[in-house]
């Protein structure tokens, strides 16, 4: 050791001072016998993840403190977990030396910090996406609902327009066929918002219409649905019905009605009008 106290490095031969325990440049015990000293970042990390086990004490020889919080832990059932926790982030910022009196390296207080705003971005967006997203989800239904009503509604239109000029009849035949009789060419207005058919077709058909059409009313029958959307494209079983005065009303049927035929048997049984009850029976 040279008198200004400084010396070098048997491994990298770099100047080293009596205050370096470790190389700064290889970072080789500087003298025999020293204890090597832990890292604070490793030490943070671990009090971070596995601070309610100890396992960061554990690691810096503070056996004492690591076997009081998991005793803590496990003999609360978890139910003081918040105190070690709290124990464990000031540990975070506040422990320097391991349990040797020996200065740990590194820059913990850094990480701990980066590790903390982490974990409350974490936390928040956690938080944020359990309360947003089935807001958001809630939205988007009530958004193809509505986007389904508006498309019954422009389909009641045409079929208003094709009774002015048929005497007040609507197209006899039902299904797709009833449907082709009418004066709309724009497709998606044969697809709810929410439905699994395919816009983009070349003629229309069962697989790319979410309606059903019933044929042979007329527009006096005010009262009488003439299309209804096919089951299933809404939460709570949601079924948006057309009726002939070109009205769209909503209504909500058991789980079990899950096809067409279902739910003309499900209007017959809300219907009180004997001759309405009669056409829907027939159309089943």
């Amino acid at each position: 050791m040279a008198e200004n106290g400084e010396s070098t490095c048997a491994k990298c031969g770099r100047k080293i001072t009596a205050a370096d325990i470790n190389c700064p440049l290889c970072g080789a015990l500087t003298a025999p016998g020293r204890l090597e000293p832990k890292s604070r970042v490793a030490y943070v990390l671990l009090a971070f993840f596995f601070g309610w086990a100890g396992i960061h004490n554990f690691y810096a020889k503070r056996t004492g403190e690591g076997l009081v919080q998991l005793g803590v832990t496990l003999l609360s059932c978890g139910l003081m977990l918040w105190a070690v926790e709290l124990w464990v982030l000031i540990e975070m910022f506040t422990v320097s030396r391991d349990g040797r009196n020996v200065p740990m390296r590194g820059r913990g207080i850094l990480t701990a910090a980066i590790l903390l705003a982490a974990g409350a971005l974490l936390f928040f967006g956690a938080v944020g996406g359990a309360v947003g997203y089935p807001f958001y989800l809630r939205c988007r239904q009530e958004a193809a609902l509505t986007g389904c009503r508006e498309h019954l509604s422009r389909i009641g239109a045409a079929l208003l327009l094709y009774a002015d000029e048929n005497g007040g009849a609507f197209p006899a035949a039902d299904g797709i066929p009833g449907f082709e009789a009418l004066p709309l060419a724009e497709a998606e207005v044969w697809v709810c918002p929410s439905g699994s058919e395919q816009v983009d077709f070349r003629r229309l058909s069962r697989r790319n219409c979410s309606y059903v059409y019933l044929g042979g009313a007329n527009r006096e029958q005010v009262e009488c649905p003439v299309a209804f959307e096919l089951p299933g494209n809404h939460a709570r079983n949601r079924v948006n019905i057309l009726y002939a005065d070109g009205r769209v009303e909503t209504h909500v049927f058991p789980g079990s009605v899950r096809s067409d035929v279902e739910v003309i048997g499900a209007l017959a049984d809300l219907e009180p009008d004997p001759e309405l009850k009669a056409f829907l029976l027939r159309k089943r």
